[in-house]
C-alpha cells in the first residue's frame, strides 16, 4: 500500500481538496497530510491522517507533530507533494 504525504503551506484550493479527497477514498493507499504555516488552522473534510506542524501557537483539531516527526514521515512516504 503506497503512502502518500501532502504538505500544505496554505489553505488548499478546490483542486487540491479534490485530489486529496480522491486519494483519501482509495482503499489501496495511505494518505497523510501535514498542515504548516498559514494552513495550520485549516479543517479538512477528509478521512486521512492529518497533522499540523507544531508552531506553539496555532489552535487546531489535529495532533501537533515536531520537525523530527515530519522528517520521519517524509522519509517513510512513497510520495511527497508540497503545495
Amino acid at each position: 500500500m503506497p503512502h502518500l504525504l501532502h504538505l500544505l503551506k496554505a489553505p488548499p484550493s478546490g483542486q487540491v481538496l479534490e485530489i486529496l479527497s480522491r486519494q483519501a477514498q482509495d482503499p489501496d493507499c495511505r494518505l497523510s497530510v501535514v498542515l504548516m504555516q498559514e494552513a495550520a488552522g485549516t479543517t479538512l473534510p477528509l478521512q486521512a491522517e492529518i497533522y499540523r506542524l507544531d508552531d506553539g501557537a496555532t489552535a487546531s483539531p489535529y495532533p501537533a507533530i515536531s520537525h523530527a516527526r515530519l522528517l520521519e514521515l517524509i522519509f517513510a512516504a512513497d510520495s511527497v507533494v508540497a503545495w
